[in-house]
């Protein structure tokens, strides 16, 4: 097939084929159940909570709050630690950056003549080639444009 490819590529709604559609639906579907499988004393919880005599649990007894945090207490160190480290290397990098944006000692911008030079074409290529988002050249094995190439309109 010889049609053009489009960069970036775009997946149009149109394009979608049915049995993707599908798919993703009941891989959703699925998601959701396994979802409300692994939470569904919690949901048992709220229901009874939210059904007549509302905010009292009738059918069910109330949870130990002490044993659930003994059980859950590891898992909130770990997730506090990591929240520490993360908040810790996150400023240290942050001065980091910052000294790099204000870097007074950037290099001047690379002037038209020196980069057409440096690549061995005329700066009209070189005005050609910036205006294109996409453009196709060839260089040789020493990092050089290979010459011949049309790069104007």
């Amino acid at each position: 097939m010889n049609t053009p490819h489009e960069w970036p590529p775009l997946i149009r709604a149109g394009s979608i084929p049915a049995w993707i559609r599908a798919r993703d639906f009941v891989l959703t579907l699925c998601a959701w159940a396994l979802l409300a499988w692994w939470t569904r004393g919690a949901l048992e919880l709220i229901a009874d909570w939210l059904s007549p005599p509302i905010f009292t649990l009738s059918s069910h007894a109330p949870p130990d709050w002490s044993a659930m945090w003994i059980s859950l207490a590891p898992f909130f160190a770990i997730a506090a630690l990591l929240a520490a480290w993360l908040v810790f290397w996150s400023a240290k990098r942050s001065t980091i950056l910052a000294r790099q944006r204000h870097d007074p000692e950037q290099p001047a911008p690379l002037g038209l003549d020196l980069h057409a030079a440096r690549f061995g074409i005329a700066s009209a290529d070189v005005v050609a080639l910036r205006g294109r988002g996409v453009a196709t050249v060839r260089f040789d094995d020493a990092g050089n444009i290979v010459p011949g190439q049309a790069f104007a309109g």
